[in-house]
C-alpha cells in the first residue's frame, strides 16, 4: 500500500503531498532535507521551515524518494543536495547536523562518492 506518492505540480517540480492540519502540504524534494525516523513516526526537516511529524515510518518513504535521498543508518534519510561526507566518516549538511555513516553502508563507496 502506497501511503504517500510523488506528486507533480503543473511546472513539473517533483515532491510530496504531507498531510497537516488544514489539510495538504506539497513539499518539493529539493526542499526536503533528511528524514529522521521517531519510532512510528517520521520528523521531516524541511529548509527554512519548521520540520513535520508525520505518522507513518521512514521505510514507507524510502520507497518512494528519489535518487538524490540516501539511508545512512536505520534512523535517517539524508538528501544528498543538502549534505557533504567528511573524512571522518560524518555526513555533515547545511543546517549543522551531522551524523556518522553506518559501518555497513560505508562499504558502499557509491553512498560515499554522491555525497562529496
Amino acid at each position: 500500500m502506497k501511503v504517500y506518492e510523488l506528486a507533480f505540480t503543473k511546472k513539473g517540480v517533483a515532491g510530496l503531498r504531507l498531510p497537516c492540519t488544514g489539510g495538504k502540504v506539497f513539499v518539493p524534494l529539493s526542499e526536503i532535507v533528511r528524514l529522521e525516523g521517531r519510532r512510528n513516526y517520521t520528523l521531516i526537516v524541511i529548509n527554512a521551515h519548521p520540520p513535520m511529524l508525520v505518522a507513518k515510518t521512514l521505510g514507507l518513504f524510502e520507497t518512494e524518494l528519489s535518487n538524490s535521498f540516501v539511508r545512512i543508518r536505520r534512523g535517517c534519510i539524508i538528501n544528498l543536495l543538502h549534505a557533504s561526507v567528511g573524512h571522518d566518516g560524518l555526513v555533515r549538511q547545511k543546517d549543522g547536523f551531522a551524523a556518522p555513516v553506518a559501518r555497513r553502508r560505508a562499504k558502499q563507496p557509491a553512498l560515499l562518492t554522491q555525497a562529496a
